[in-house]
């Protein structure tokens, strides 16, 4: 049986986008999935089997950074490095969301996020995502696009949740965050938020990457939110949003955004690979300028942990 492995070149939610692929090949082809990934106490992979990408996986491997048709074909009887988070559209976009729920959280993880849900007692949440660490502000005071991985001002957050706050007064809020959740000190006043108790255990990835919160944990919570303020092309946010659970209503910064006009878009991908939710980010496509208003956005829903 030929093998593919995945190790960890890049962050936990963009190695999931990595999976379509890997069960296109080994539907093709018969290899065997195997993942070199620290996360895997905290989720497991349906069809997968857990092991090391060491120097006898490496020889003689073929290293696939970026996959098209025309190289999906070649594949067979080959040993695997796979690093491609795209592929043939006609092969991955059928089976995406079948791939996604081949992946589960560890139960004593799920049963953290029911928790903290659980405390709300039915009241309607929303999901805050706030990408820092290795995505770059460079403006304070405006959005602004022009770099590989921009991020989001806390303030625009701030002021997005006060604007939901006044449509929804009973609302709650959901943070999911590197680094520390209690450090976006901006986002706690006048606001109830909380955050999971579940610590994570995952330094591996350097400080651009730390957290303080397990981020399997934090994004399949999020996953729970029916509405998101996404960070733009991040991954995380988008599996959080449109991968699993139900289908979120995304609502992110438009570029050009400042505290005085804190432009919003509405992004719904749900099924969408993350191509797509990257484009959408980069160029506004996908994305319907919400104009000061929140068109039909329903604040008034619970968590669902239905599907966790």
């Amino acid at each position: 049986m030929p093998k593919l492995y995945i190790d960890e070149f890049v962050g936990v939610s963009n190695r999931l986008e990595t999976l379509p692929l890997a069960f296109a090949i080994q539907e093709a082809y018969g290899h065997q999935i195997i993942l070199d990934w620290h996360e895997l106490d905290s989720f497991t992979v349906a069809g997968t089997t857990r092991g090391k990408v060491g120097l006898l996986a490496r020889i003689g491997a073929q290293r696939i950074r970026h996959c098209d048709r025309a190289l999906f074909d070649t594949l067979r009887d080959k040993k695997i490095i796979l690093r491609s988070l795209d592929g043939p559209d006609e092969l991955l976009n059928p089976i995406y969301l079948e791939t996604a729920r081949r992946i589960k959280i560890a139960q004593p993880l799920a049963e953290s996020i029911r928790r903290s849900f659980s405390a709300l007692k039915g009241r309607p949440v929303v999901g805050v995502h706030v990408r820092h660490g290795d995505y770059e502000l460079g403006d304070e005071n405006t959005y602004r696009v022009d770099r590989e991985w921009p991020a989001v001002p806390v303030w625009w957050y701030a002021e997005t949740m006060r604007a939901i706050k006044r449509v929804q007064p009973d609302v709650a809020f959901f943070l999911s965050s590197t680094g520390d959740p209690r450090a976006f000190r901006e986002l706690y006043d006048g606001l109830d938020v909380i955050s999971l108790d579940a610590l994570s255990t995952y330094t591996y990835k350097g400080a651009g990457h730390a957290s303080t919160v397990n981020p399997v944990a934090d994004m399949f919570a999020l996953g729970c939110c029916p509405v998101i303020l996404a960070t733009p092309i991040s991954g995380y946010s988008h599996w959080a949003a449109n991968v699993f659970g139900n289908a979120s209503d995304c609502i992110v910064p438009l570029p050009g955004a400042t505290r005085d006009d804190p432009r919003r878009g509405k992004v719904r991908l749900h099924g969408a690979r993350l191509p797509r939710w990257r484009a959408a980010g980069y160029t506004g496509s996908d994305t319907l300028d919400l104009g000061g208003q929140f068109a039909d956005i329903d604040f008034g829903r619970p968590a669902d942990l239905d599907w966790l």
